[in-house]
C-alpha cells in the first residue's frame, strides 16, 4: 500500500469517526432541555439530584450506583451515552471525564474504588 493510500485511509477513518460522533453529539444536544439546573462536582457519597441537575464525575476510579430515578451519563471521547435506572451500576475509570444528568428526580451513590 502506498503512502498516499495510507494517508487517505487515515483521513477517511478520522473524518468518518468524527462525523459519526459529531452527528450523535448534535442529536443529543438537540434533545437536551433548554433550561439546565446547576452542575455540581461529585465527591464520594450519596447525591440527590433534581430533574435536569447535572453532576460532574472526577477523572478517578469511581463506581456509580443509581439508587432511585433515572440518569443520563456521558463520557468524553465515548460516542455512546448511557441511560441508567435504579439498581444500575457504572464503572468510571481514572482517565474518564464523565457527567450525568437526572432525567427525573434521582439519587446516586459515588464510591471511590482506588
Amino acid at each position: 500500500m502506498s503512502a498516499q493510500q495510507i494517508g487517505s485511509n487515515i483521513i477517511g477513518f478520522r473524518s468518518g469517526m468524527h462525523a459519526s460522533c459529531a452527528a450523535i453529539a448534535e442529536a443529543a444536544l438537540a434533545l437536551r432541555p433548554a433550561a439546565v439546573a446547576p452542575t455540581r462536582q461529585a465527591v464520594a457519597g450519596d447525591h440527590d439530584l433534581a430533574q435536569r441537575e447535572m453532576l460532574m464525575l472526577p477523572a478517578a476510579d469511581r463506581q456509580l450506583i443509581v439508587l432511585a430515578g433515572e440518569v443520563w451519563l456521558t463520557r468524553d471521547g465515548d460516542c455512546e451515552d448511557y441511560i441508567l435506572r435504579a439498581g444500575d451500576r457504572f464503572a468510571v475509570g481514572a482517565g474518564d471525564m464523565a457527567a450525568l444528568q437526572a432525567l427525573q428526580p434521582s439519587r446516586v451513590r459515588v464510591i471511590a474504588t482506588a
